[in-house]
């Protein structure tokens, strides 16, 4: 199957199992958002299928290949990764930053060859980040921080992109700004796997939303789906009559 394949999965760290049975597919291009409460197993699920940790058992699959047997290197151009609170304070310029994100493709110490270049500046455009090229990160703020490394991330032109919580301690409006750019990417063939809190979010933006509870998945569908009523009274333990739906909000341009 080509596509993000997620097979038997285990992970823990002692008797403590964090993911236990986990079987997920993702053979189309599309936005899936992972919701749960804290402890679900949400960051560790990301993680295993960034192939940043390796399960006790099972495997992961991309496009054929068992990510266990890639190099860092290749992995990396494969799949981007934004970990969770991925702020930084680093004196960088923007441009800098976002030209980290093509690492795995330069030789060391070598300039950004055409290509580099040209994934570089189409980052910047989706991210909408052209014009803080020369700023430093550590002067900018959450919101434009936030696109600043979702653009690192979409430099390096992987087929999956995975992210941690982007739109954490971010107001609503930056918040629909992150989700929005990861809706393009994901409209542009990409697979993209978010884990989010905002069950609002995950329902506005999802094509497809999986609800995990102590590391086995508890709902897997489209949003209205999987968000249902029922479903969000028993794993959140709160009232969503009708179920979670998508807010009636939108953002506009500076």
């Amino acid at each position: 199957m080509t596509g993000l394949v997620l097979s038997g999965l285990q992970f823990g760290y002692g008797d403590r199992r964090l993911i236990d049975g986990l079987d997920l597919a993702f053979p189309e291009p599309g936005l899936t958002a992972l919701v749960g409460p804290n402890g679900a197993g949400k960051s560790t699920c990301l993680q295993l299928a960034a192939g940043l940790l390796t399960p006790v058992r099972g495997q992961v699959v991309l496009n054929g290949d068992r990510l266990a047997d890639l190099s860092p290197r290749v992995r990396a151009r494969k799949i981007g990764y934004l970990p969770p609170d991925g702020r930084s304070a680093w004196p960088m310029a923007v441009e800098a930053v976002v030209a980290l994100g093509r690492a795995p493709w330069r030789k060391p110490l070598r300039q950004l060859s055409e290509a580099d270049q040209a994934a570089v500046d189409e980052a910047m455009r989706l991210t909408q980040t052209r014009h803080l090229s020369g700023r430093r990160l550590d002067t900018l703020s959450s919101g434009e921080m936030a696109r600043v490394l979702i653009g690192r991330a979409l430099a390096g032109q992987g087929d999956v992109l995975i992210l941690d919580e982007p739109t954490a301690a971010l107001d609503i409006r930056h918040q629909l700004g992150v989700m929005e750019i990861l809706a393009d990417a994901a409209r542009q063939g990409r697979h993209v796997l978010v884990a989010i809190h905002t069950l609002e979010l995950a329902a506005r933006y999802a094509d497809r939303v999986v609800v995990l509870e102590a590391g086995r998945v508890r709902a897997d569908g489209a949003p209205q789906a999987a968000l249902s009523e029922d479903l969000v009274r028993e794993v959140f333990g709160i009232r969503a009559p009708g179920g979670v739906r998508p807010t009636p909000l939108s953002v506009e341009a500076d």
